[in-house]
């Protein structure tokens, strides 16, 4: 299954471009090494904009949860060494993929005629629109030779991206399947991707593929680097005089090499 949503013909030959059709920032999880010899330890930080990779990072009270997993799916305890960054208890020494999962606090945003307020919209005036947000980001990490398995269990993030092969067994012009969750179910919807260094304008991203009923979507690896992918979901708020919509966002961080 290949669904690729195609741009329309750009008159300065520049086919490769998407733009997300939403506007708040995303997060995403930075690292500064996602391919790791036995021993390392990973050092970890959330990235916060519209420009992957360039942003601001979210501080460590912004944060609901966030976790490492080991092949087997055992956890493994992280600790901030700084307001930013995080770095694991233990070094990395079993070889295979981990998973860095995060998410950050639910919150509401209103956008008014005055400007934005980080509230629900009751009580307030000229209301452009109101959203509740929840922002989950994850990052595979591959430590020493491995090209087995990926772990595809889901960390139970409402919106979430589930690889479904090893980052480390792909290379330039194969396909990488993921599969969509919400609310752990199979989602159709749209996946955007882009690597490091495409482009530093808003919203811009080098893929777009379309999720099939199973949920699952195939990202095409223009080259090698370091992918975000990214999916984005909105339904209306249970209660309208509170706020207008839920919106979901989810984002998965890998390097091909």
């Amino acid at each position: 299954m290949r669904k690729v949503i195609a741009a329309g013909a750009l008159t300065i030959g520049l086919s490769g471009l998407f733009s997300s059709p939403a506007s708040a920032h995303f997060p995403w999880i930075n690292t500064d090494g996602y391919t790791l010899h036995s021993g390392e330890t990973p050092h970890i930080s959330i990235g916060w904009g519209h420009r992957y990779p360039l942003g601001r990072f979210l501080q460590q009270e912004d944060l609901e949860s966030m976790s490492l997993r080991e092949p087997g799916g055992y956890a493994i305890p992280l600790r901030a060494s700084n307001s930013v960054e995080f770095e694991s208890e233990e070094a990395l020494s079993t070889p295979g993929t981990y998973t860095v999962a995060a998410q950050r606090k639910t919150g509401f945003y209103t956008k008014t005629t005055e400007g934005g307020k980080r509230q629900s919209k009751e009580g307030l005036e000229n209301v452009l629109r109101c959203s509740r947000s929840h922002m989950t980001m994850k990052a595979l990490l591959t430590v020493g030779e491995d090209e087995g398995e990926v772990n595809s269990t889901p960390v139970g993030h409402p919106l979430e991206i589930i690889p479904q092969a090893n980052p480390s067994s792909l290379r330039a012009g194969d396909y990488f399947p993921v599969q969509l969750l919400l609310y752990g179910k199979p989602h159709q919807g749209k996946l955007f991707a882009t690597y490091m260094g495409f482009s530093t304008e808003k919203d811009v991203f080098a893929y777009t593929a379309k999720t099939d009923k199973e949920g699952i979507g195939e990202i095409r690896i223009l080259q090698p680097g370091v992918w975000l992918i990214k999916a984005e979901y909105e339904e209306p708020y249970s209660d309208q005089t509170v706020c207008d919509v839920e919106a979901f966002y989810a984002t998965l961080t890998l390097e091909i090499q």
